[in-house]
């Protein structure tokens, strides 16, 4: 644990070895074999540091101190932050309890930190009813930085976790949301052909293994009545084509696809054609859209022939169950709908975004405090839902609450908040020596000056090993990869411990065909770091 409080004098912190810096994925040339042509893919999506310094979490373990009754005793009000999770229910469960916020968690008691990893693997199956769930410290609050989906195959648990904490602490829990959810949302629009969809990228949005979730009997969190909420409301609101009792059983031949679908990932990076290949189940037959963006080939392409129709039957009907099952409407779609794009916790005086707040956007849009975060969320939730979702993010008509499109894009997406990362969107370099006087942390300090209320913004979606305190304090920036899977394998999508406990005594392939990538190993334990910021100025960093 390392502590770090604000005095008058400024921050003092402790010591810690910084880690290093993430970087872009390059432009780089390649030659598919036989059937591929010669071409040049640039990987877009977030980039992540490419050495794994291993940061120990006891996932599992409380760090609150009872008093005796069941509640935690102290004379701060603290809130607790958790960063991105990207897909990895297990973590998202294992950080959650690490807080010590919540009692009656697990059905099982005897669930602890030395849990076995097949043990651990099945977290999201040992949830306790939430309508038992107990808060055990009435000082304390729990923030969620967004980017619950993508990258991890547990996309669907993780939101469902976090909307039921939501949904039986509502005055406790605070979900923002990210940019992923964003794209997600986005992407219901019938207008954006499936081949210029954000999940349709073969990197760094929806893991194969995820689409297995939407099924009957694929383990989902919210498949058990002991382990999630499910009100009248929500079951009115289950998707129209596939209420639950008709959804089709997984079977051998999903478990073939899957394994297809990740071997064939494993080709595209192989060759570094992220973005020549698209998670499609065929390319469109007018290839314009397609050849200019550079996308050559679908996924399927890539699978082997005897297999490949039955690939692109089941990759289609998963894609469908997928966008289907956060329709607005639906239970998970509405959710994530009426996420804030922003929240103000007055008694630290943060403000949490999940990508960072320009100078324009914070003295022209947050200058009211918390008036201001209220009108900027209520004008999202009035823009949310998919039929009015892809023209507000465009700024069609381009009004005013048009142009707030912009606004929540940039505070979803904006980086240039952390010190060193002037020239990110241009040349995707980081000076990892930027210092708390550059003048990243001048405009900072200005820009915060003029919004009311606010001393310290707190972001996600920019990852790195550990949380990073910078700006003497006044900029917080909390991705510390979270998610097993972008831990491990970054914006790639590889095989983790589930899938090979699954598959124990078969030969589940991690390396291409040619041998020029290899997967990363997948870990069972939850790694990171969250935090706690108290109202007396300190800020705790838990392990």
């Amino acid at each position: 644990r390392n502590i770090i409080t604000t005095t008058k004098e400024g921050v003092i912190r402790t010591s810690r070895r910084r880690p290093p810096p993430p970087i872009m994925f390059a432009a780089l040339s390649f030659s598919l074999s036989l059937a591929f042509l010669a071409l040049v893919s640039t990987a877009v999506a977030e980039s992540i540091p490419q050495d794994n310094d291993n940061i120990d979490a006891n996932g599992i373990e409380s760090t609150c101190k009872s008093s005796g009754d069941g509640t935690c005793t102290s004379h701060l009000t603290s809130v607790f932050v958790i960063g991105d999770l990207h897909g990895d229910a297990v973590c998202a469960i294992s950080w959650v309890n690490r807080t010590g916020l919540i009692a009656n968690l697990f059905l099982d008691d005897a669930i602890d930190s030395s849990s076995s990893s097949s043990v651990t693997a099945l977290l999201y199956q040992k949830l306790n009813n939430p309508s038992q769930w107990l808060w055990t410290s009435p000082q304390s609050t729990l923030v969620f930085m967004g980017d619950y989906v993508d990258k991890g195959p547990t996309s669907k648990q993780t939101v469902q976790f976090v909307k039921d904490l939501t949904t039986a602490f509502p005055d406790r829990v605070t979900a923002i949301l990210g940019n992923h959810e964003l794209e997600l949302l986005r992407d219901r629009d019938a207008r954006i052909p499936w081949v210029g969809k954000y999940s349709a990228y073969s990197h760094a949005t929806v893991h194969p293994g995820e689409y297995l979730n939407y099924f009957a009997n694929s383990l989902d969190a919210s498949s058990s009545s002991s382990s999630s909420f499910t009100s009248d409301d929500d079951k009115e609101k289950e998707p129209t084509d596939s209420p639950t009792h008709l959804l089709r059983p997984l079977d051998r031949q999903d478990d073939l696809v899957l394994d297809l679908l990740l071997e064939a990932s494993m080709e595209v990076y192989a060759h570094n054609a992220h973005s020549a290949v698209r998670f499609v189940p065929t390319l469109p037959s007018d290839r314009q859209f397609s050849m200019n963006r550079g996308i050559r080939f679908a996924i399927t392409d890539i699978i082997p022939p005897e297999h490949r129709m039955l690939a692109m039957e089941r990759l289609q009907e998963y894609q469908d169950r997928y966008l289907n099952a956060f329709r607005s409407g639906t239970v998970l779609g509405d959710w994530l709908e009426s996420r804030p794009i922003a929240h103000l916790a007055e008694d630290v005086k943060t403000l949490f975004v999940h990508g960072g707040v320009s100078e324009g956007v914070g003295t022209g849009y947050l200058s009211r405090g918390k008036e201001s975060v209220e009108e900027l969320n209520r004008v999202w939730w009035e823009h949310s839902h998919e039929g009015k979702l892809y023209d507000f993010l465009n700024g069609k008509g381009m009004g005013v609450d048009d142009v707030l499109g912009y606004v929540v894009y940039e505070l979803l997406t904006y980086r240039g908040n952390h010190p060193g990362y002037d020239k990110w969107e241009s040349h995707g370099t980081f000076d990892e020596d930027a210092m708390d006087e550059s003048e990243v942390c001048v405009t900072l300090h200005n820009m915060l000056s003029r919004m009311d209320g606010i001393d310290r913004i707190a972001v996600g979606h920019t990852p790195d090993f550990g949380i990073r305190i910078m700006c003497n304090g006044a900029f917080l920036a909390l991705d510390s990869m979270l998610g097993r899977w972008i831990r491990g394998s970054g914006n790639e999508y590889c095989p983790g411990p589930e899938h090979f406990e699954k598959r124990k005594g078969m030969e589940v392939p991690t390396t291409s065909r040619n041998g020029r990538y290899k997967c990363d190993e997948i870990k069972s334990e939850c790694e990171g770091q969250i935090v706690r910021l108290d109202s007396d100025g300190s800020v705790t960093i838990l392990d």
